[in-house]
């Protein structure tokens, strides 16, 4: 009876083990199967939603723009300049007011525009920020492209068509408007030149400039040409100004070996004014000696008589020095233009990497653009001015500005003109008495 007792027992425990392992089973099962429809309806209704906003934005689809480019372009700088800087942050910037800038855009506008279907081009007025940028501050391409979002060979690009379409477009309003023709532009000249720089009958002074630049292909002969005395190579700029600051004429490319007469003499002006067809016959006679409208210039050109140069003796008498310091008062014009030029265009002032054409094109719409801000009253600063010591206030001794505006210092020419010497004597003579009795006849 024991035994048939335990194995009941068994038997009862065998069957609730095995009926708990089945209830277990499926539940698990039950479980999974939840879980699997669960999830097959997160997936259904993940697909049905990703349908639905494909279908809504459908209709909203902007194509993309074929482009050669790999990164986007940063317009985010000009939107800033314009819209954030203040008047005084935005000429320090551009050394230009927003009104000059605005006449400059209007007069070039026509040709910095670009109608093209295959890129996205740059609006005319960030390419002009680009330029007066460049030839204000004088930095590197690479510099700019870097703050402007574009590409370095984009904004050499720029800055070299914008300086062509100055040139094309303005050289005649901003240069030639003040090379004077008729007899009454001559006498406004000569009335300016002597009120404001008290030296009679002279109408402009003439001097040169040295561009620095980086070393011109060509081989040893080409490296001759540009090295010029001062140690670097350069390209000479030859300019006439006027009482004002303003160029009147302006040749620019000789290489920086090149003599300033050997300059002057081979440009058109040069054979205008020897042939009469530049200068008007409104000579003032004195002492039996005509004395024509007269340019200033320093002991490198040759004395004409419409050309004034000091004396070069050895041994100078009082009357020739007292000629050649007036004669040298009335040249610091050149020196005053030259020093507002380079001192708010820097890109003149330091060594330019560019080919030599670029340079001449660069330095041509700097001359532009110095004429244009004296014509609308855009002041120069007295710290960007380099004739005037930053800390004073004072101008610089002459040959520090000489040599920190790289003007050209050449060999003395040999006086060989009578009719010349003739003139230059009247004056001196003219100037002496005038320092003597004070009244200026």
């Amino acid at each position: 009876m024991a035994d048939d007792e335990s194995r009941i027992r068994q038997c009862r425990s065998f069957y609730m083990i095995s009926m708990l392992n089945r209830i277990r089973r499926r539940r698990r099962l039950l479980q999974t199967t939840v879980m699997n429809l669960v999830s097959r309806r997160r997936r259904i209704l993940s697909i049905c939603i990703l349908l639905l906003l494909a279908l809504i934005q459908r209709n909203d689809v902007v194509q993309p723009i074929r482009s050669c480019r790999r990164l986007l372009r940063n317009s985010g700088w000009w939107d800033t300049v314009w819209n954030n800087y203040s008047e005084a942050r935005f000429k320090k910037t551009f050394r230009v007011t927003r009104g000059t800038f605005l006449y400059i855009l209007s007069r070039i506008r026509h040709q910095l525009e670009r109608q093209t279907v295959t890129e996205d081009p740059i609006f005319p007025e960030l390419r002009l920020a680009i330029c007066l940028y460049r030839l204000g501050r004088g930095d590197y391409f690479y510099t700019i492209a870097e703050m402007t979002g574009l590409g370095v060979s984009t904004v050499c690009t720029v800055v070299r068509e914008v300086s062509q379409a100055i040139i094309d477009c303005m050289w005649g309003d901003s240069i030639s408007k003040h090379m004077p023709r008729s007899e009454a532009e001559f006498k406004k000249k000569i009335i300016d030149m002597d009120e404001l720089w008290q030296f009679p009958y002279c109408w402009a002074g003439i001097d040169g400039c040295h561009i620095p630049m980086k070393c011109p292909p060509g081989g040893l002969q080409s490296s001759k040409e540009y090295h010029n005395f001062k140690n670097f190579y350069s390209i000479v700029v030859m300019a006439l100004v006027d009482s004002q600051y303003r160029f009147v004429w302006a040749s620019c490319g000789f290489p920086g070996n090149s003599h300033d007469a050997i300059i002057f003499k081979s440009t058109d002006l040069w054979s205008r004014i020897e042939e009469g067809r530049c200068i008007p016959n409104i000579g003032q006679s004195m002492d039996g000696v005509t004395v024509p409208p007269l340019i200033v210039g320093d002991s490198a050109f040759p004395l004409c008589t419409w050309l004034m140069k000091p004396y070069t003796n050895a041994v100078l008498t009082p009357q020739q020095r007292n000629f050649n310091y007036r004669l040298s008062q009335a040249r610091m014009v050149t020196e005053g233009a030259y020093g507002q030029l380079k001192g708010r265009w820097r890109v003149l002032l330091r060594k330019c990497e560019s080919a030599r054409d670029q340079v001449r094109t660069t330095t041509l719409a700097c001359l532009i653009l110095h004429n244009v801000c004296i014509d609308r009253g855009d002041t120069i600063s007295k710290k960007l001015d380099l004739t005037l010591d930053p800390n004073t206030q004072a101008r610089r001794p002459r040959e520090e500005v000489r040599k920190l505006l790289q003007m050209t210092t050449c060999s003395t020419v040999k006086d060989t003109s009578s009719e010349a010497q003739k003139v230059r004597n009247t004056l001196c003579k003219k100037l002496w008495l005038e320092k003597n009795t004070g009244k200026v006849s």
